[in-house]
């Protein structure tokens, strides 16, 4: 019976590491206007998808300089503002 429990605890725990980073953006409305460091998933066509992050005064800030990096193939897509 330890064992079990045991096993259940660990997969439980190993569940929430893995979605922790999730846990780590806030995705609210009110985020897109804080600055910070904002978090961006970047759609390409003919180039392999991407995650990068950007420091902003906003998010639209922090887009524009990340969509200047990743140029006109590219769209970043905003995740929400990193805790």
């Amino acid at each position: 019976m330890k064992k079990i429990l045991a096993g259940a605890f660990g997969a439980a725990a190993g569940a929430l590491i893995m979605t922790g980073s999730a846990f780590a953006l806030d995705s609210s409305y009110e985020a897109q206007s804080k600055a910070g460091t904002h978090q961006f998933y970047v759609w390409c066509t003919g180039a392999a998808d991407s995650e990068t992050t950007q420091d902003g005064a906003n998010m639209e800030e922090a887009m524009a300089a990340v969509q200047g990096a990743v140029g006109g193939t590219c769209k970043p897509v905003w995740q929400g503002l990193v805790n």
